[in-house]
């Protein structure tokens, strides 16, 4: 708050002393008076405005990135600072003070205007008042001595003179000055800036009256004889003997054409000067995403569905009514795993109330089935072909553009791609339409190849029966526990030498019957998990 009002007061100081300098006493009035008014806004508005630019990131904003991912806790202190409230208060105090003053003139106005005769002469209003007092003029209002203006004592020039000040409505200005400082008051600069609209207002009245034909030694001696020193009210154009001087040296001043149109562009190069040295600048780093604020936390709706038509939800039953009670809103894919030998009126039914529950229609419904069936076609092909083939929802498109797009922001020689978000992208990447890789941020950076595979561990196929399928479990019969405990380690998966996540793997698992797995580990290192259809044949 304090430098706004340094720069609005730097500022108005500067367009008084250009207005004091180069303009005040020349023979262009009009020009000056729209000038003065708008000084006062400029002065305002300038500091207001907030010039904004932006720079890329600094390598030490994207280093804080990615070697840190803690956030220090906000430490609140608490304090008994009073000097807000004090400093607004004195403002209260001083808008109160300048209010009354305001309004007090105004009701003395107005008490005049009610309580003594008025004569209308054109398109003006006479006042006529017993006190002696030195003709002025409030809007429409000409206020004069009662008897020298029955004795037919006031010049012609005086009347020409504040008839001018109504004609051309000086009180509009002299009241947004007035209530502009009822506001701003704690500007000492707005004193002067009244005084000079005040003087300017006479500067046109003058002109006035000389257009008229009076002649100018003839109304000059008139401004003498009717000057006074005596102190007028705020709001009104009174005679003024200390502005006389001046008045009459602008009034034998003739400015040129030329001299206008120079002093009106020399503004140009004044209101950039102002605005771009009293605006406040303010320079914003292009954001920066951070990765770890990139994932949201996913979570898949796994159930289960035996021959009998039971449905189970971690190795608990559960009912068809509980399932549609869960919070919806957390899931964000969806993973069926019936028996072969399911009725298919249950798994009709529960696959609608995923459809119809899923969130937005965007999540991933993974459908497999487990065990022999009783016939050669299993009797769910059926109901999973009407689930629609399924592409990459719209959030795991916006995750992978705004993970592609903080790599891409970082410079070539500071770019450290961590191998986690590498996968992610290329998993998001792998479920993608053509449609949606053509409109995907395209990667500028190099991908740095997955680590080379490590002595492999054969885990034998499980048993077949006699017909060549795998025997019915009494639960998924792929090591599902031990691949998610793998992928909680940060493991990288493979299927068919194509680098997968974590929860496809686990997918792939549930849905081929035989599965054949291959885990390495060494030493500190991520384990690397196999996954293939055919047996693996040793190095």
């Amino acid at each position: 708050m304090e430098m706004y009002l340094l720069k609005s007061a730097a500022c108005l100081a500067i367009l008084l002393l250009f207005y004091k300098f180069l303009l005040e006493k020349e023979n262009m009035h009009g020009f000056k008076r729209f000038y003065l008014l708008m000084s006062a806004l400029v002065a305002i508005v300038i500091p207001l405005i907030t010039i904004k630019t932006y720079v890329e990131p600094t390598s030490e904003n994207l280093n804080s990135f990615i070697y840190s991912s803690e956030v220090s806790p906000e430490i609140v202190v608490e304090s008994s600072d009073y000097f807000p409230y004090i400093f607004f208060g004195i403002y209260l105090l001083g808008v109160l003070f300048f209010s009354i003053k305001f309004f007090r003139n105004l009701r003395s106005l107005i008490i005049k205007i009610r309580t003594n005769p008025k004569l209308k002469s054109n398109s003006f209003i006479n006042v006529l008042l017993s006190e002696e007092i030195q003709p002025h003029t409030f809007f429409s209002y000409i206020f004069f001595n009662k008897e020298k203006y029955l004795q037919n004592e006031i010049p012609k020039d005086v009347k020409i003179h504040e008839e001018a000040h109504a004609r051309q409505k000086h009180s509009l200005d002299v009241l947004f000055i007035e209530l502009f400082q009822i506001i701003f008051w704690f500007n000492p600069l707005l004193f002067i800036l009244k005084d000079a609209v005040k003087l300017n207002h006479e500067f046109l009245a003058d002109k006035e009256v000389i257009k008229n034909g009076i002649s100018t030694s003839g109304y000059q001696q008139t401004l003498l004889e009717y000057s006074s020193r005596d102190l007028q009210c705020d709001l009104v154009n009174p005679i003024n003997y200390s502005s006389i001087k001046k008045r009459f040296t602008v009034m034998k001043t003739k400015t040129s054409r030329k001299t206008v149109w120079v002093r009106s562009l020399l503004l140009l190069p004044l209101a950039a000067t102002l605005f771009y040295g009293f605006s406040t600048k303010e320079v914003i780093e292009k954001e920066v995403i951070n990765p770890n604020q990139i994932v949201d936390s996913y979570e898949i709706l796994e159930l289960m569905v035996d021959e009998d038509g039971q449905i189970f939800r971690n190795n608990k039953k559960v009912s068809l009514s509980e399932i549609e009670n869960l919070d919806w809103e957390k899931f964000t894919d969806y993973s069926i795993n019936a028996s072969g030998n399911a009725p298919k009126e249950n798994i009709q039914e529960l696959i609608e109330m995923i459809m119809a529950k899923r969130k937005e229609k965007e999540g991933k419904i993974t459908l497999c089935t487990y065990g022999p069936s009783e016939s050669e076609d299993n009797v769910l092909n059926e109901i999973f072909q009407q689930v629609p083939q399924e592409k990459a929802t719209p959030k795991m498109v916006s995750e992978y553009n705004k993970l592609v797009r903080y790599y891409n922001s970082m410079p070539k020689d500071k770019r450290m791609v961590k191998q986690e978000d590498i996968n992610r992208m290329m998993a998001i990447l792998s479920n993608m339409t053509s449609e949606q890789k053509a409109k995907a941020e395209k990667i500028n950076f190099d991908v740095p190849p997955p680590p080379p595979p490590a002595p492999e561990a054969v885990h034998p196929a499980p048993p077949h029966s006699e017909k060549g399928k795998l025997t019915p479990p009494p639960s998924p019969p792929v090591p599902t526990e031990h691949m998610k405990e793998l992928a909680t380690k940060g493991a990288v998966f493979y299927f068919e030498g194509k680098e997968i996540t974590g929860k496809e793997a686990i997918q792939i698992a549930k849905k081929i019957k035989a599965i054949h797995i291959q885990v390495k580990s060494q030493n500190s290192k991520k384990p690397i998990v196999k996954l293939s259809k055919d047996p693996f044949v040793a190095d």
